[in-house]
């Protein structure tokens, strides 16, 4: 189970657990879209980061100045990904289900529901069965069965979008336990 909502540096704690994006658009609503310092701050990237993700086209433009929900959930989306995946495949990946970042008109699914539907496959599949692939494939089945794809072909593609992103997410986290159990090791025991 993830300790922080997936993406951010904000503690997932029992309360988000069941809707983790609820405190975000919480803080979307009030502010009317976040700046840069706030959006480095919930994912705990620098800003010039940003800047460039924007820049190479990844991440929509701000407006005035202001991170809204479609380029909050995409940041949080890449660097949920990114410790698994290269940028390009990311960015691949994204592309693959929802086509231009700039064009809503090809999107399979919104953005932000692309990440509530992930933070809610990631808090489903955690524990001791988390690489059981056939009960990720039923979370991810159970989770897809209210939605409506906007053409043939396109539930099929974002199934298996889900799937990779699940497991690369997974895998960044295996990855960061396994990093931190490297670090506690004796000094004799590392030479060894």
């Amino acid at each position: 189970m993830p300790d922080y909502i997936p993406g951010t540096i904000i503690p997932l704690t029992e309360n988000v657990r069941a809707r983790p994006y609820d405190l975000i658009d919480a803080m979307l609503v009030v502010s009317g879209g976040l700046t840069l310092s706030q959006v480095s701050d919930i994912t705990g990237l620098n800003g010039s980061t940003i800047q460039n993700w924007v820049k190479r086209g990844w991440v929509e433009s701000p407006k005035q100045k202001r991170y809204g929900e479609t380029s909050l959930c995409r940041i949080m989306i890449i660097n949920m990904l990114r410790g698994a995946m290269r940028l390009e495949e990311i960015v691949r990946l994204m592309s693959f289900i929802n086509g231009r970042v700039d064009d809503r008109s090809d999107d399979i699914i919104p953005d932000r529901e692309l990440f509530t539907l992930l933070c809610a496959i990631l808090t489903d599949c955690a524990g001791p069965t988390s690489f059981d692939m056939s009960r990720i494939d039923s979370v991810i089945e159970r989770e897809l069965a209210g939605f409506t794809p906007p053409d043939e072909g396109s539930a099929q593609k974002l199934k298996m979008a889900l799937s990779i992103m699940v497991f690369a997410y997974m895998g960044t986290l295996m990855k960061k336990r396994a990093e931190d159990m490297l670090s506690k090791l004796e000094p004799e025991n590392r030479a060894r």
